[in-house]
């Protein structure tokens, strides 16, 4: 097992180098999802609010992706106070399903 953590640190080094290939939306929500998945994987079991800050500081490449591709949509067509709101929601609810996402996969439930 230890020989593999060498292995693994550098995965996870490589990463953001990887995150300038073009994806599909689809394709960032996939990604993030597998990462959740594999963050909350070896996140503390300390409680949720400890594990989504290690999963998402995990995942922060795949995080800011989806969130710019849900900003673009949320807001496309729309301006000034609209415009936040929708951005505002949009952020929102993609915290909400990192947290859940992160919560089901860890099973720790409370924040």
């Amino acid at each position: 097992m230890k020989t593999a953590l060498p292995i693994l640190v550098l995965l996870a080094l490589a990463t953001p180098a990887m995150a300038q290939e073009s994806l599909s939306p689809e394709q960032a929500e996939t990604r993030l999802r597998g990462c959740l998945q594999a963050g909350a994987a070896g996140a503390p079991r300390t409680g949720l609010r400890d594990a989504v800050v290690a999963t998402r500081a995990f995942c922060a490449p795949q995080i800011r992706r989806v969130r710019a591709n849900r900003l673009a949509a949320a807001t496309q067509g729309l301006t000034g106070e609209a415009a936040e709101r929708a951005a505002r929601q949009a952020t929102q609810e993609l915290n909400d399903e990192i947290a859940l996402a992160i919560a089901n996969f860890t099973g720790l439930r409370t924040l």
